[in-house]
């Protein structure tokens, strides 16, 4: 958990606790992301992340704030997420393709 709370200190704003939660968040911009580190001891396990934009110009920069936490936990390319409540993997490209695509259709 250390070396997560050594990369998370330099994502400013971004306020994490030693049990493994954060929050990142400005609501005047519109986003939020909260969040839970599970590791083992050794290496992260899993993140469970939850997150929203308000605005189209919310999820843009939700959309950036997601890419800078993903870069602190490991290459994008390694990056799996799961989505609920549809249980479906998807890899990073897929995701942001997904969130943009929601956003176009809120407008």
């Amino acid at each position: 958990m250390e070396t997560v709370a050594d990369r998370f200190d330099n994502l400013e704003g971004l306020f994490f606790e030693w049990d493994g939660s954060f929050t990142w968040a400005n609501q005047a911009q519109g986003w939020q992301i909260d969040g839970t580190v599970y590791d083992n001891g050794q290496a992260i396990q899993y993140v469970d992340l939850h997150g929203r934009g308000s605005s189209l110009e919310g999820r843009k920069i939700l959309l950036e704030r997601l890419h800078a936490l993903f870069l602190t936990l490991g290459e994008p390319e390694s990056i799996s997420l799961l989505r609920l409540p549809e249980r479906a993997w998807q890899d990073l490209q897929a995701f942001e393709k997904d969130v943009f695509q929601t956003a176009s259709v809120d407008q």
